[in-house]
Parts: C-alpha cells; sequence; structure tokens
C-alpha cells in the first residue's frame, strides 16, 4: 500500500502507543507530555493538536515523523475490529490497494502490538475497562 497523503488517518487520531513508541519520540527530544495522552482506558494514545495528531504538519500535508511514526501507523489502515476481526479501515482511500499478504502480515504484527500494549498496561498498574 502506499500512502496518498489524504490526512484523514492523522485527523483526531486515536492511535494507541506501546512504550518503545514514546522512547524513540523521547530520544528525538520531544516531551511525552506534548505528545501522549491517556484514553479513558488508561492507554497511551498520540495526542492531537487541534484537530490532528501532533506530529502531523497540516501546511506540508505529512508526518513530521513519517520514518519514525509509532508502529501502529506503520500497520495501519490494517485495524481490528471489537470482535477481534482484522480489516482494513475503510475510512483510508488507500484501503483497496491493501493486498491479501499486507493484512495477513500486519494483522500479526497488530495482534503483538496490542498485546505488548495489555502487557505494558498491565505491568505498569492499568487496567483497561
Amino acid at each position: 500500500m502506499r500512502c496518498s497523503h489524504c490526512e484523514k488517518c492523522c485527523h483526531d487520531t486515536e492511535m494507541q502507543l506501546c512504550k518503545a513508541d514514546i522512547a524513540r519520540f523521547e530520544r528525538r527530544g520531544y516531551e511525552r507530555e506534548d505528545f501522549v495522552h491517556r484514553g479513558a482506558d488508561g492507554i497511551p494514545r498520540l495526542r492531537n493538536k487541534g484537530e490532528y495528531c501532533f506530529f502531523y504538519d497540516p501546511e506540508g500535508r505529512r508526518c513530521k515523523e513519517y520514518s519514525r511514526r509509532p508502529l501502529g501507523c506503520v500497520i495501519y489502515p490494517v485495524s481490528m475490529r471489537v470482535d477481534g476481526e482484522v480489516v482494513v479501515d475503510d475510512l483510508c482511500p488507500e484501503a483497496s490497494s491493501v493486498s491479501r499478504e499486507e493484512i495477513e502480515s500486519n494483522g500479526r504484527r497488530l495482534r503483538m502490538l496490542l498485546d505488548t500494549i495489555a502487557l505494558e498496561m498491565k505491568m505498569h498498574g492499568f487496567h483497561p475497562k
């Protein structure tokens, strides 16, 4: 799949972050409170600045950290429904260009990412509702 830079996935994002994502941005000089917020479920997520992800540059219509973006953003538009089914988010205009192999591969990566985040939450005393 190729990103068309439509900005839809960067608008009002709820992207979950793992510890490795957060540490990578902190090493780049970002302050955690600038780019992370905890959702009602306690999970760290990308903070929005206005209507867009903290890292999105609306003038350039690009992510300022695209090459170092969070793993969830790399995996997108492969997503998971509440029932656990791996799907392609039809919000993405390039959704039809995602191959079956990409869906399967990124579905596995997504499951591992979500398991990692759940484990990190458990280890730090956060228990999703």
